[in-house]
């Protein structure tokens, strides 16, 4: 699986040699091109396309720029707090300005969950899926919640294998797991 990532051995080297500004940049450059394209193969069909996507971004836009990716959604909108230097530049180079940022003033639950609630009234639709890979816990928490409120699926991108001195998870080993998906985990509320 792993095997598959271009420059993924230099991109370990520099790496695990403390070059972390030229990993990062050979890793946007050269490999993260390759660990969604692989992403999206594995992963592409475990949800329908389309619909909403509503993302929380913490530090790392990458686990959100893989699920957009594999889902396609019609409507992305993404969660952050105003607080957190957010890097743009990748969201708009791999996203291409398919997005909305939406900043928030705090991580609280009521910031979180008012925001997300606004934003289904203003893009409402059937096909939700929330992301709960970024952001600070009260905001996963909070996103989650409101995703089980709302019947939206959930998801989270996890990994198979873990690089535990880069705290990093091992390109290409990248998984969406689904969360939470009302109509297998309770269908009995669409029953009516």
């Amino acid at each position: 699986m792993s095997t598959q990532i271009p420059y993924l051995q230099e991109w370990l080297d520099l790496a695990k040699n403390g070059k972390f500004e030229k990993a990062q940049e050979l890793y946007f450059e050269k490999l993260f091109e390759a660990v969604i394209n692989n992403f999206s193969d594995k992963n592409g069909h475990k949800l329908p396309n389309g619909g909403t996507l509503f993302s929380v971004l913490g530090f790392s836009p990458e686990p959100i720029i893989l699920t957009a990716k594999a889902i396609q959604p019609e409507k992305h909108i993404i969660f952050t707090t105003n607080n957190q230097r957010v890097d743009n530049s990748y969201l708009e180079k791999f996203l291409e300005s398919n997005y909305e940022l939406i900043y928030l003033s705090d991580e609280s639950f009521e910031s979180m969950y008012r925001a997300m609630k606004e934003q289904l009234v203003l893009n409402p639709n059937s096909q939700i899926t929330i992301d709960i890979t970024g952001g600070k816990k009260s905001m996963v928490a909070s996103a989650s919640i409101f995703g089980k409120d709302y019947g939206c699926r959930i998801v989270y991108v996890d990994f198979s294998e873990y690089i535990k001195d880069l705290r990093k998870p091992m390109p290409g080993s990248e998984i969406l797991n689904e969360v939470y998906n009302p109509f297998k985990n309770q269908p009995e509320i669409f029953l009516k």
